[in-house]
């Protein structure tokens, strides 16, 4: 095997490698797409799980407290009934699916300032009442 011989081998098996470069390549984007698509899937059902829990909380809060002063109406002031309504409305108004432009973090902040007045307007504790990680995203 002479000088030439070698360095057509020698490209031969570059070329060669260079293939199994491209091939591994290939198979590891692949790979970590569907292992991000998992994790992310599975953050997103926990993330999705809490905001849930904590919006499930502020409205079934407003709503007791609601039922209340239908019993009692001298019991909750004009003004917080309107604030306890404005709770559960914007509770209502959160989107159940994903969407970009929805401004969760806005809108979780609006319906914790509500709950903080309506709990000062009624003289309740909010550190009894308030989840222990309520809104924090």
């Amino acid at each position: 095997m002479d000088f030439f011989d070698r360095a057509v081998n020698f490209e031969e098996e570059y070329v060669g490698l260079f293939s199994y470069e491209r091939a591994g390549y290939a198979e590891g984007l692949e790979a970590g797409r569907k292992l991000g698509a998992a994790e992310g899937r599975e953050l997103g059902m926990e993330h999705g799980f809490d905001i849930g829990k904590d919006l499930g909380f502020y409205r079934g809060w407003a709503q007791e407290w609601l039922r209340a002063a239908a019993a009692h109406p001298d019991v909750v002031p004009t003004r917080a009934l309107k604030k306890l309504q404005a709770i559960i409305d914007a509770v209502n108004d959160v989107p159940t699916v994903n969407d970009e432009n929805a401004n969760y973090e806005a809108r979780a902040k609006s319906i914790q300032l509500k709950f903080k007045t309506v709990s000062a307007m009624l003289g309740v504790s909010i550190s009894t009442e308030l989840p222990s990680n309520s809104l924090s995203y």
